[in-house]
């Protein structure tokens, strides 16, 4: 799965969060990844937009976001790009906690074929 966009930390950020809100069976609104986040809402709105256009996301009449087909496979496989990433970085590192903004900025810009063979050396 090779999405035609390159995307930025902040889309795989908001990806996988709406794939853990999904995954918790929770709905989806602005205000709630607004607040997860800690973002404005504003910010968000702007974001979701972007993902809109990009075919990740949908949203139904009462503004209650979807992952589109689309937007749920890459949600899934950049969640294994960061697991895998989590678990090297884990063992080289074992003391930096906040992993996090590394590995999302790592994803951004190791191309995704890169990722996908990453995958297949485990």
């Amino acid at each position: 799965m090779e999405t035609n966009e390159k995307l930025t930390a902040a889309n795989i950020r908001y990806l996988l969060t709406m794939k853990a809100f999904a995954d918790a069976g929770k709905q989806i609104r602005n205000a709630y990844l607004a607040e997860y986040l800690h973002y404005k809402k504003s910010s968000v709105h702007s974001m979701l937009k972007s993902l809109v256009s990009i075919g990740m996301i949908q949203k139904d009449d009462d503004n209650i976001i979807y992952l589109s087909e689309k937007g749920a496979d890459t949600a899934v496989q950049y969640q294994r790009y960061y697991s895998t990433i989590d678990t090297m970085m884990h063992k080289c590192f074992p003391d930096f906690t906040n992993r996090e903004n590394a590995i999302l900025a790592l994803l951004a810009e190791i191309p995704e074929q890169d990722l996908q063979q990453m995958m297949q050396r485990d």
